[in-house]
């Protein structure tokens, strides 16, 4: 798809059609307790171990001031105790919290801009290239993990490609895989597929995490209970 055909209301997914859309792509895939693998049959995941538990995830604040912040900086963050965090990060943090995880950041080797209209043109431009751009750290310890909670935002319908280069770098073989996204309209949209089919030979759960950029607020109950149908 190229640029005449989308806008920058697309890329957090905003407007009434994705938001009518959201029950469909955020709630599709969901059977509480269940997990799926696109080779076999769903079956319960073993309960979490804190001590062999990854939670990794992408997030980008457009902005690390919380004062005067424009409705892009806003949409893009949570600010917590005058800290300012971005949306997946801060989910992240209460998983992590909650369950003792470690916590890892995906981060780029190229230094991605906080304007919006730029982070969004350099989103869809990996995107439309199927560019999987350079990490700058890798988990030398990833085979120690035996569940691996992933979160992102959704950007442009689909995960950042930065999740597509994590995911091809390490192996998931015989992991069980949580994802848990941030959005402004689109839910899951999809990527729990997605990653079904680029992890054949992990467990991904059906059930993954999603929240809409407005409720971020309600993060910290709305992830407590979901925790307790995967956990």
């Amino acid at each position: 798809m190229t640029h005449t055909t989308r806008t920058r209301r697309n890329f957090l997914a905003l407007g009434a059609a994705a938001l009518a859309g959201a029950g469909v792509a955020g709630c599709s895939t969901l059977g509480i307790g269940d997990s799926s693998t696109a080779s076999g049959p769903s079956r319960a995941p073993k309960p979490i171990n804190k001590a062999r538990t990854l939670v990794a995830y992408f997030s980008r604040p457009e902005t690390d001031d919380p004062n005067g912040m424009t409705e892009d900086e806003a949409n893009s963050t949570h600010v917590v105790n005058g800290k300012v965090l971005g949306n997946t990060q801060y989910v992240a943090q209460i998983i992590g919290q909650r369950t003792g995880a470690e916590l890892f950041r995906i981060e780029t080797v190229e230094n991605l801009p906080r304007d919006h209209g730029a982070l969004e043109d350099l989103a869809l431009s990996w995107q439309e290239a199927d560019e999987r751009p350079k990490l700058k750290s890798k988990i030398r310890n990833f085979k120690d993990y035996d569940t691996v909670f992933i979160g992102y935002p959704i950007w442009w319908y689909e995960m950042p490609m930065p999740i597509h280069t994590f995911l091809e770098e390490n192996d998931f073989k015989g992991k069980i895989v949580i994802l848990f996204t941030t959005h402004g309209g689109n839910g899951l949209s999809g990527t729990v597929e997605t990653v079904t089919e680029k992890l054949p030979d992990a467990t991904v759960l059906s059930n993954g995490f999603t929240i809409s950029r407005d409720d971020m607020g309600d993060a910290e109950g709305e992830v407590r209970d979901w925790l307790k149908s995967v956990s």
